[in-house]
């Protein structure tokens, strides 16, 4: 008898009832919710049983040709999909915090909601198939993960909104089924598709950006005071220069990485991967992203690390002429660049974010053990009526403050734990000539902007890289390392062997 994962890699024997009964499902229940509804909810709703609809005939059509795409490629999609901030572009921004309490599943929300439970759905799916004899669909920093979102799902207990944090548990979860199963259904071939997928949904969302600000130049180009007056927001969807700057940064390395190795690294041509690493520095340049201005140079040292003690001493050369030859000017030069328009005080408070943070320990103290609510005491409770120079905010920008207000010291714990050793085993691999280096330069990356941004705390697509870098750095890779012993005493004892 087979088992369902393995009839999703087959959709003849998987059948049409299945995918009947799903349209039948969605449908009707977005029919039931948007006839309760009035006005603009009604047509939304209409308009999300259309979508999922034509979504599922769509799947229906691509698995016949596509083997494995249900398992791998469409829950990937709807996460991504579901990362995209279109209330901004329809509705003018956030939900304030009344409207949060009160209704916290608009009709922007649940289309989040719908996407991530099916591809929630998907990956539980594919996680039935048989097992591999010998292999597990797991790391040892995806079972740390696996433990913060544990934590996570018991912050309900302790939420101050069980809903809000309900969508958060839903998020993280889905994210981890979607990997796992994945990597149950298609082995490695599942992660080096994920990658891609990812990479170029990065690529995607800033080229979108770059259409709006064509299209839309008064809401994609923000004027600030600084050497370079214009900074680079999405239009359609609204992305945050922050993260615009992220994705550009990200592009860079990741292309430069794979430049560098490409017989170790799977990617587009040599000449591809290099108008990539321009199109991503411009990109960050435009965006005027502080900390990835930080993640690149974090990135590039580990780079030129991997690059070999010649390119090392070259570079420190040319390093040590440059600062001779222009003094302590290159410094002043940089200055306003990096400033963007602030004075040296409030870029000392990392624009607002200290003050944010410095708000989030006494109600960290409240719930010290498994925290308030992933991103639900933070955002009632922290933030609620807290505006600094950067405004209104909807998040701690620390995923460290972030993870601690929300799981407590536990979650922290698991998280910290799971960063780091990933990223340890990932420099592990990276120096051994033989391995991949894209792992240890991307994660190097994260592990930069998890200071003064989310990452991995919560659902999203950070989140899906990382999972997908951590489950591709398997146990079997990284035997612990175990002092020889000798053979044992009269008296049964054993005695280790000093190196």
């Amino acid at each position: 008898m087979r088992s369902v994962g393995e009839t999703l890699k087959n959709p003849r024997e998987l059948g049409r009832s299945i995918f009947a009964g799903l349209l039948i499902v969605v449908v009707t229940a977005a029919a039931g919710v948007a006839s309760s509804l009035e006005g603009t909810l009604s047509g939304g709703m209409a308009s999300i049983s259309i979508l999922f609809a034509g979504g599922a005939m769509l799947v229906y059509g691509l698995e016949r040709s596509r083997p494995g795409y249900l398992a791998v490629e469409m829950p990937v999609l709807l996460i991504l999909f579901s990362t995209l901030t279109l209330r901004y572009s329809f509705a003018g921004g956030p939900q304030s915090t009344a409207e949060l309490t009160e209704n916290p599943f608009d009709i922007f929300s649940l289309l989040q909601l719908g996407c991530t439970g099916v591809a929630a759905a998907l990956g539980l799916l594919a996680l039935t198939e048989r097992k591999r004899p010998g292999e597990r669909v797991s790391s040892r920093p995806v079972r740390l993960y696996a433990m913060y979102a544990g934590v996570v799902v018991l912050g309900l207990v302790t939420s101050v909104n069980p809903l809000l944090t309900g969508y958060r548990a839903i998020e993280v979860m889905a994210s981890l089924l979607v990997v796992t199963g994945a990597y149950r259904a298609s082995g490695t071939d599942a992660l080096r598709r994920i990658e891609n997928l990812v990479f170029w949904y990065f690529v995607v969302m800033a080229t979108t950006a770059w259409i709006g600000a064509v299209v839309f130049p008064g809401i994609a180009l923000e004027h600030i005071n600084s050497p370079i007056p214009l900074r680079l927001t999405g239009a359609l969807p609204h992305i945050s220069s922050n993260t615009i700057g992220t994705f550009g940064c990200m592009i860079a390395l990741w292309s430069l990485a794979r430049l560098l190795a490409k017989d170790r690294e799977w990617g587009p041509r040599p000449a591809v991967s290099g108008l990539l690493i321009g199109y991503g520095l411009v990109t960050l340049v435009i965006a005027q992203y502080r900390t990835g201005y930080a993640m690149f140079v974090a990135g590039l040292a580990l780079l030129l690390l991997l690059a070999g003690r010649k390119t090392l001493g070259t570079l420190a050369v040319i390093c040590i002429l440059a600062i001779a030859a222009l003094g302590g000017g290159i410094f002043q030069d940089a200055q306003p660049y990096v400033l963007r328009g602030q004075d040296t005080e409030r870029a000392s408070r990392l624009s607002g974010r200290v003050t944010y943070w410095s708000a989030a320990i006494p109600v960290w103290k409240q719930s010290p053990i498994i925290g308030g609510g992933l991103e639900t005491a933070s955002r009632l409770l922290v933030l609620d009526d807290l505006d600094t120079e950067k405004g209104s905010a909807s998040n701690l920008h620390s995923t460290w403050v972030e993870a601690l207000v929300g799981t407590g010291a536990v979650g922290l714990l698991a998280l910290v734990l799971s960063l780091l050793t990933a990223w340890g085993r990932s420099l592990r691999r990276a120096f051994d000539g033989a391995s991949r280096i894209v792992p240890a330069v991307l994660l190097s990356a994260l592990l930069i902007r998890s200071l003064t941004g989310g990452t991995i705390q919560g659902g999203g697509d950070l989140l899906l890289l990382f999972l997908t870098l951590a489950i591709g750095l398997r146990d079997r890779d990284f035997p612990n390392k175990r002092r020889p012993s000798g053979p044992p005493l009269p008296d049964g004892r054993v005695v280790a062997i000093r190196p």
